[in-house]
């Protein structure tokens, strides 16, 4: 049986793959470079940061503008920010404006205030359908049902959101 030395042929493939940079053209990355997703993902900050809202806020309302504001929080589940700045909403907001009691709600049931969140939603929806806003009644029904899906406010208030074929 015939003896083979690999060694030659190691030491070929290495000194022949031995190209420089320079000749093939290719340029590495820079050492710190990041893909935007792998910045995204190891940059430590909240992958669900809320969109910058398509208005100036320095020119709503100040009530509105809170409300805004709790409504980033809320999105980014911030509920500590966002109960703050709906403290800062009541010093602005008319106790019956159902935008800052659905927001309320939120943030109470955020923090395991479920009655209260219920009537609030409740108080909000009642006011939305005198408005004629049944969207914005819809989503504080939507939280009443996931409060408390038997609740006589909830039986009360389904016959505004079920069609004909339901």
């Amino acid at each position: 049986m015939r003896r083979v030395s690999f060694l030659p042929i190691l030491l070929a493939l290495l000194f022949s793959c031995g190209t420089s940079n320079k000749e093939v053209g290719f340029v590495p990355p820079p050492s710190n470079y990041q893909s935007p997703l792998e910045r995204k993902i190891s940059g430590g900050i909240s992958q669900e940061m809320p969109m910058t809202p398509p208005v100036n806020p320095n020119k709503l309302d100040e009530c509105t503008r809170r409300l805004l504001f709790t409504d980033q929080y809320i999105t980014a589940s911030d509920y500590g920010s966002a109960r703050e700045e709906i403290k800062e909403a009541e010093k602005y907001c008319p106790p019956n404006d159902p935008r800052f009691l659905y927001m309320k709600a939120i943030v109470d049931e955020a923090f395991e205030n479920e009655k209260e969140a219920y009537k609030l939603f409740y108080r909000a929806a009642k006011i939305y359908l005198k408005r004629g806003d049944l969207d914005g009644a819809f989503k504080c029904y939507s939280g009443m049902v996931t409060i408390d899906p038997n609740g006589k406010e909830v039986k009360e208030l389904k016959k505004y959101f079920v069609d004909e074929d339901y």
